[in-house]
């Protein structure tokens, strides 16, 4: 039986699921992680066939564990990861050793947001940006941004809304940058335009050159002391037409980066200067996407991912559309988790056809600092974006979270 190497996941959304379909394209599943709980309770886990427990952090120690499993005979189609971390890793393992023509220079730039910014800087769909780099000038760099608010300051290696912060003014913008360098003052910071408009996902596969715009999908951002997307919609009749110049400039993107095999998602904001690159990602978008994209138009992106990096052609063919809309879920203050109630009820309402709650009782839950405190989402379909949207959310508001104050 020919395996696939998975260079890390987590316990649900798109990465697990690339572990589902590698088990449904009938190979053997083989994770390497530095999680315990796929060791301990691999009983709930069980599309995951051999997991290694090894210090993932350590490239050599990740040679010796891929080198063991081919001393052991494994026939290795791929290595893959859908998690930031190791997704440049697993597709230069599978260039060199599996001998599939997988781009894997650019999945490095797109794991630094700074070195995004520099290597797409002066392009038309780049924001303002500046990195501060250096202690000694951080003051006088920041004196110089007077005329710029308001500003978006991030560290570099920020996914998921984790340590991006929104400026008004210097004194905000140096005390950001404090708290930015408490968490890591060996890190750099990189400071950009803070940009208006609607904001979109953009799925993008490419394969052989050829590059296909899988989904877009619209964001709703909240704002509070993160910028937090807390609704997703797919909606089959939102056509590239009816954006201009977002085909253009995602493809201007894709071909800047010289990209010709492989996977990616952008986040995109249309300004009153046209459309402008937010961030690039290396690899399809985590959470629901995978399953929003499948109930949508039949594509499951994560076995298509699979099927490019094994070598072989994806199939992103649309096999039907619906409108779906993704309603994630959030606390407004701080506590412990006594419980949660309506989750029955929210997957009784009209239109809904996935509730997903991840908070246990106990757990401390907080208002969202990064996309890692949503507690769960509602997802719905339906024939059209607004009524997806009624349906999730209307499912969404029969769930409430019982908090103890701290």
């Amino acid at each position: 039986m020919k395996s696939i190497v998975f260079l890390g996941t987590n316990k649900t959304g798109s990465s697990y699921e690339g572990i589902r379909a590698a088990k449904s394209l009938g190979y053997e599943t083989i994770l390497l992680t530095n999680r315990t709980i796929f060791i301990e309770e691999k009983e709930g886990y069980k599309e995951i066939d051999d997991a290694r427990l090894i210090d993932m952090s350590d490239t050599d120690e990740i040679f010796l564990a891929i080198t063991d499993l081919m001393n052991e005979g494994k026939i290795v189609d791929c290595f893959i990861s859908f998690l930031d971390e190791y997704v440049y890793l697993a597709a230069l393992l599978t260039n060199v050793i599996c001998n599939t023509p997988l781009t894997y220079e650019p999945l490095e730039i797109m794991t630094d947001k700074i070195l995004t910014r520099e290597f797409l800087s002066g392009k038309n769909y780049t924001p303002f940006f500046k990195v501060l780099s250096s202690p000694e000038t951080i003051e006088n760099e920041v004196n110089e941004l007077n005329d710029q608010f308001p500003l978006i300051i991030k560290s570099p290696q920020s996914n998921g809304s984790k340590d991006v912060l929104l400026v008004g003014n210097i004194w905000e913008c140096k005390r950001g940058v404090k708290q930015l360098l408490r968490k890591n003052s060996e890190l750099p910071i990189l400071v950009e335009e803070y940009l208006e408009g609607p904001q979109y996902l953009i799925e993008v596969m490419v394969y052989h050159s050829t590059i296909t715009i899988v989904a877009i999908v619209e964001q709703e951002v909240t704002k509070g002391e993160r910028f937090i997307i807390t609704g997703y919609s797919i909606c089959p009749k939102l056509l590239l037409e009816q954006l201009p110049g977002l085909k253009e400039t995602v493809y201007s993107i894709i071909e800047d980066f010289q990209f010709r095999n492989g996977t990616c998602h952008l986040e995109m904001k249309l300004t009153n200067k046209g459309w402008k690159l937010i961030e690039i990602n290396p690899r399809m978008a985590g959470g629901a996407m995978n399953r929003m994209i499948e109930e949508a138009f039949g594509v499951n992106l994560a076995e298509q991912t699979i099927r490019l990096y094994a070598g072989n052609e994806p199939d992103l063919i649309r096999r039907q559309e619906k409108a779906i809309y993704a309603q994630y879920l959030i606390v407004s203050s701080i506590g412990k988790l006594l419980k949660v109630s309506g989750c029955d009820s929210a997957e009784e309402q009209a239109g809904v056809i996935e509730v997903y709650t991840k908070a246990a009782t106990g757990q401390i839950v907080t208002p969202p600092r990064s996309m890692g405190q949503r507690y769960g989402y509602v997802l719905a379909a339906a024939d059209s974006k607004s009524q997806a949207r009624k349906c999730a959310i209307n499912g969404a508001q029969q769930i409430q979270f019982y908090l103890l104050p701290i």
